[in-house]
């Protein structure tokens, strides 16, 4: 009889087209990414209906439309955080965030309620995580990772879909734009089958492909 390896189900957050990701692999569920504040209820009843227990929280980076309802996920799961280690002061608040000045101030402002956590992991590049592999593509933000096994990316913003279309990560929010785009190129070396985008829908067959035809570096 076949068996179910792991399963992937998506939280959307709809203020900023973006995505939560449960990555469920028997009674035990992993978070990638949290979303906005106030979506932590939205994840933990999802978590629920699946009969799993949220065991780890991925961060893909610190941003806080992928952070936001951390703390109180934490608080309620008690499930282990994880974050790289370049990205790691900036979610527990020992280092400022490094913010391009082209963000806009509506966003600067709603960091100014970012509730820090102290990660209980720290990842660094080719390490393993509910069986994913890590990569660390540096630029979106200091510490920006993606999720890997060969078949499924969680791309974190480094890869977002629009109307069909695959897209790198967005200029105005990046850290450091030219590192980015080095990153992204790094990316579409790898092949993978389906794409968890940090925004947008997820591209489920071919995916890798449709990246390489879509992103202009």
């Amino acid at each position: 009889m076949a068996e179910r390896v792991y399963a992937i189900y998506r939280i959307p957050i709809k203020e900023v087209s973006g995505n939560a990701y449960l990555v469920v692999r028997g009674k035990e569920a992993a978070v990638v990414d949290t979303g906005l504040p106030g979506y932590s209820d939205q994840i933990l009843k999802s978590a629920d209906s699946l009969d799993a227990k949220v065991s780890h929280i991925i961060l893909t980076h610190y941003h806080i439309d992928h952070t936001g309802s951390l703390k109180d996920l934490k608080e309620k799961t008690g499930a282990k955080v994880f974050i790289h280690e370049k990205d790691a002061p900036y979610l527990s608040g020992k280092e400022k965030f490094p913010l391009p000045s082209t963000v806009p101030q509506e966003v600067i402002k709603l960091y100014s309620t970012y509730r820090h956590v102290e990660p209980d992991a720290i990842l660094k590049d080719d390490d393993r995580v509910f069986g994913f592999r890590v990569i660390h593509v540096p630029g979106h933000t200091p510490g920006s990772i993606v999720l890997y096994d060969g078949r499924a990316l969680f791309a974190g913003d480094n890869m977002n879909s629009r109307e069909g279309k695959i897209e790198g990560s967005p200029a105005m929010f990046d850290w450091d734009r030219e590192l980015a785009k080095k990153s992204v190129k790094k990316l579409l070396d790898l092949d993978f089958e389906m794409l968890m985008p940090g925004h947008g829908e997820p591209v489920l067959e071919k995916a890798s492909e449709l990246a390489r035809n879509s992103i202009r570096l």
